[in-house]
């Protein structure tokens, strides 16, 4: 077993978030929910659910979009488009006050920390938005094991690019050409595709 998947990661019970649906679930994340598990364990277990704080940039009404090589640790995303940036939230993310976790700031600093690893930004953002709804879909085994609470940035210009060769950028694309456009878009990147065509951001 590796390294990456002996960590601890942050997850919640399943059970917390079984009232669903059409891939969100109305849950506000709260400290009484949250675990840590041992990544390897929590990748194939669905009474947990993975907590991934997520980035999606937009400009001028468009969404930056990449596609997963072969290159990436998870096969089962392989040559999907994505529209969303994050990862796992690490132990090593938590931040404590007092002894108790900061969820602001220690998801703050997950993020901040996904997108240094992710993404080159020539772009400055403009504004950013945390969705109330969080993406919990089941529609994949991918899915069902993890879930995402989603924050918009808007950049200012079209500079973003891929810090990683297994993220190929694909570029700003409109959010109903992605859902229309015949590309192989994951479960996701549909979802919050949806969000962007119906102007519920």
């Amino acid at each position: 077993m590796n390294k990456k998947h002996q960590e601890h990661i942050v997850c919640i019970k399943a059970s917390a978030v079984e009232h669903r649906e059409h891939g969100f679930v109305d849950y506000e994340l709260n400290l009484a929910d949250l675990m840590l598990g041992q990544r390897a364990m929590l990748e194939n277990d669905e009474d947990f659910r993975q907590v991934l704080p997520i980035s999606i940039f937009t400009h001028n009404g468009k969404v930056w979009a990449y596609e997963r090589t072969s290159k990436g640790g998870e096969s089962r995303l392989h040559n999907k488009i994505a529209v969303a940036v994050g990862g796992h939230w690490d132990m090593d993310d938590i931040i404590t006050k007092d002894g108790i976790i900061d969820l602001e700031e220690s998801l703050q600093k997950a993020m901040e920390r996904e997108l240094l690893e992710e993404v080159k930004l020539s772009s400055a953002v403009v504004k950013s938005t945390r969705l109330k709804k969080m993406i919990c879909a089941d529609d994949t085994e991918v899915d069902r094991v993890h879930m995402a609470m989603i924050y918009m940035h808007e950049l200012d210009g079209e500079g973003i690019e891929s810090a990683e060769d297994q993220l190929k950028t694909v570029g700003f694309v409109s959010p109903q050409e992605l859902l229309d456009g015949g590309y192989n878009i994951e479960v996701w990147a549909r979802i919050v595709c949806e969000i962007l065509v119906s102007d519920q951001v």
